[in-house]
């Protein structure tokens, strides 16, 4: 009795999806919804960035953003720039790449992503110049409403120039680098850097082995809020504290592992001390050509004056940095001094 009315619903329903013309509707409906929605994001997105540029102004950072286009339709938001450059008031520091673009997906909209395209070029008037290429330079940042959550980069066949005056030229080439940050507690900020196959050169002059592998791990203590001041004075007034530091560096069989701490004082020098400890030392004798003489001495130095480490954390020849108001130590070995990190 109950099969007949059944069936007729069936072919009913059946009846209003086999016309084609109510199936292109409803998805011309949601298309026209959808569009609507991706205006008004796109919308918010460009006065959110004009808010965002007006109130960095304000604090004296200008970034300029020519021929700014906004895409990305229909799933992300794209913002492309050509030429975009920077500028910090006050302190003559700028820089500009050639081109940036910058996408946010509609689904995750707090995780941005970057490319930007080479040549980089930065300058502090009549102080610095920084020149850098690549072959490929991400940046992803992760915010939240309370703030930036996030913050990493990383470049492919980097080639970058630093010159300063009175120091000559210093180039840094690494065929990957790599570079994060993280909030870590309140105040606390957790950054990491590690360069693979990385070379560098002082005045044209290799300053150790050809090819090496570098990691550097650290957490600076109550180092934000950033004010519109000095970042650094500001973090050496609030005790500069660096804590932990680690540190890993690989060549031709040697591994150099190091763990400390260091401060920032008011006179802008670093103070502490970072103990390191060697294994594969033998390659010291066997690869000294490779090594290289700078990176061969002071490796030799762990031969000749270190101690056998107590530490399990760091097994080995143990060797200790110490820094005394910018003036390092290792071991016995007297070091350059280092340059303060702002001026007094």
């Amino acid at each position: 009795m109950n099969s007949v009315p059944s069936e007729d619903a069936g072919r009913r329903r059946g009846g209003i999806f086999r016309r084609p013309w109510v199936v292109l509707l409803g998805v011309a409906v949601l298309c026209a919804a959808w569009s609507a929605v991706w205006a008004t994001m796109r919308s918010r997105l460009i006065t959110e960035v004009d808010h965002q540029l007006a109130r960095l102004e304000r604090d004296g950072v200008r970034i300029v953003c020519p021929d700014r286009a906004v895409g990305g339709f229909p799933f992300r938001l794209e913002i492309t720039c050509r030429d975009p450059g920077l500028e910090i008031a006050g302190r003559g520091v700028g820089g500009s790449v050639a081109a940036l673009r910058i996408v946010a997906q509609i689904w995750d909209p707090r995780l941005v992503l970057a490319e930007a395209d080479g040549p980089l070029v930065a300058e502090e008037a009549g102080r610095t110049r920084v020149d850098a290429t690549w072959r490929g330079l991400r940046v992803s940042l992760r915010w939240s409403t309370a703030g930036i959550e996030r913050l990493s980069l990383s470049a492919e066949g980097l080639d970058l120039t630093r010159r300063e005056t009175g120091a000559g030229v210093a180039r840094l080439q690494a065929e990957h680098l790599e570079a994060h940050g993280r909030g870590s507690g309140a105040n606390d900020v957790d950054v990491a850097v590690s360069v693979a196959s990385g070379v560098a050169t002082v005045e044209g002059k290799r300053i150790g082995p050809p090819r090496s592998d570098l990691s550097l791990a650290a957490t600076l203590r109550e180092v934000l809020p950033f004010g519109p001041g000095d970042p650094a004075r500001a973090f050496a007034a609030r005790g500069g504290r660096i804590e932990p530091i680690r540190a890993d560096f690989a060549v031709g069989g040697v591994r150099v592992a190091g763990k400390g701490a260091l401060t920032l004082g008011p006179d802008g020098l670093l103070d502490g001390m970072i103990g390191f400890a060697a294994t594969g030392l033998e390659a010291v004798v066997t690869q000294a050509a490779a090594l290289g003489p700078e990176t061969a001495s002071v490796l030799g130095g762990f031969v000749l004056l270190g101690k056998t480490s107590t530490d399990p954390d760091l097994p080995g020849r143990r060797l200790d940095l110490v820094v005394d108001h910018g003036r390092p130590r290792f071991g016995r070995i007297l070091m350059p001094p280092m340059a303060p990190l702002f001026r007094p």
